[in-house]
Order: structure tokens, then sequence, then C-alpha cells
């Protein structure tokens, strides 16, 4: 007998949930590749907004900036004027936040409970980002507000897996949307904002946009990674 039969491999046992947030995460970079049934991801779409948006609005808030308004279009896109503040923070913001709010989401969801208390947590600072900024665009406002009961309904109402898939797939979109910059820059998404936030970081900087926008997308990469590592490993 060789060696190497003596040595027992690690088998990994995912649970259904998990197994269906890897499948659901595939489908929606998929549904974003391709132009024609992109428009199946845009309710998601719409709360990626408002999320890459508050970041924005905080980073400008957080740098000295004047926020004008968030404000959430029909089609998808986002738009934040700010006056003043750091285009360091302010810049990078929107793709770095939304990352980082979804990998917060995914590393706390762990249990019910804290699953629960996320996906309360995340209504609260949208409802919060609905009262002081998002102005304009109605069906920009009427899909915030949506995703606010859509949040606090599935934190009351879903239990067991639903509840964690729940909050797990939607913190994982946050960092997927990151991946947007880079289709944004390449210019086949039809979500694609009509400022790229990597092309505004390079007239500012001097960095190339596809550094910017790689960044990004490597940035979200490593949170998905790191948040699904823990959440899965930990005792539930």
């Amino acid at each position: 007998m060789s060696i190497d039969s003596k040595i027992a491999k690690p088998r990994v046992n995912m649970q259904p949930h998990q197994k269906a947030i890897l499948a659901a995460g595939l489908v929606s970079l998929i549904l974003w590749a391709i132009p024609y049934l992109q428009q199946l991801m845009l309710p998601l779409q719409y709360l990626n907004t408002h999320l890459h948006e508050f970041a924005h609005a905080m980073a400008g808030q957080a740098s000295g900036g004047d926020v004008e308004y968030i404000k959430v279009m029909a089609d998808g896109n986002g738009v934040t004027p700010i006056g003043g503040g750091s285009i360091w923070l302010i810049g990078p913001a929107g793709y770095v936040g939304a990352a980082l709010i979804g990998a917060a989401m995914i590393w706390f969801s762990r249990t019910e409970k804290t699953a629960q208390n996320t996906l309360r947590v995340l209504a609260f600072f949208l409802a919060l980002s609905m009262l002081l900024w998002v102005r304009g665009d109605f069906v920009g406002v009427i899909s915030g507000i949506g995703w606010v009961a859509a949040l606090l309904g599935a934190s009351m109402y879903l239990k067991g897996n639903a509840l964690l898939f729940a909050a797990q797939f939607v913190g994982l979109q946050q960092c997927l949307n990151s991946i947007q910059a880079v289709y944004t820059l390449l210019n086949i998404s039809a979500f694609s904002e009509m400022h790229s936030d990597a092309r505004v970081m390079q007239n500012n900087t001097g960095i190339p946009a596809v550094a910017w926008a790689l960044g990004w997308c490597a940035f979200a990469l490593i949170m998905v990674i790191l948040s699904l590592r823990r959440a899965w490993t930990l005792p539930t």
C-alpha cells in the first residue's frame, strides 16, 4: 500500500443552501454578461445601485464633501453628485463599499439570528439613504422603498436555510457587483453607468481605468472567498 493511499483526503460536505448560493451567483454572472437577459437582473440591480451610490455618499460625507442627492434611475443607472471631498475616497467607494457591505453580510450571516439581524441592519441603512439623499426618478425611489420592505419581510418570515440563503445571497450580489466595473469599461453591460467610476478615477489620477476596474474586481472576489469560508466553516 502506498503512503498516499493512507492519507485521508478531506471531504467537503456543502449544505443545500450553500450549493444554491454558488449556483445562483454563477447564474447571475451569466445573466449580467448576456445583453438580452440582463433585464432579469434589474430588481437586484436596483438594490446594487442604491448601495453603490450610498457608499459614494458616505465617502463624500466622511471626506468633507457635500452630497447633493442620490438618483437611481429606472434602467438601473445611478448618480451621486458630490461637491468637494477626496476623489481618492469617493471614486473607489462605490465598488469597494458595495463589496465590503456584501462581505460583511456573508460574514455575519452564519446563524438564523445573525442573518436576521444582518438583513435588518441593511434595511436600516437603505432606509437612511432614502431619507437623506435618494431623490428624483420615481422608479428609483419606489425600488428603494420596495427593497426596505423586502429585506424586513425576509428577516421576519424566512427561517432556517432559507434565511441564511437570502442574507448570504444578497451579500454575494453586492460583491459580484464590482465585476460590473469591468463590464462597464468594456461596454458590454446594459446596466453600465452613464459615467464610469473607473474613467473618473483615470481622469483624476492618471492611473488607467482598466487598472481601477480590475483592482475593484479582484478585491471583491477576495472578499467573497474570505467571507464565504468564514461563514461556512464556523458551526451554525
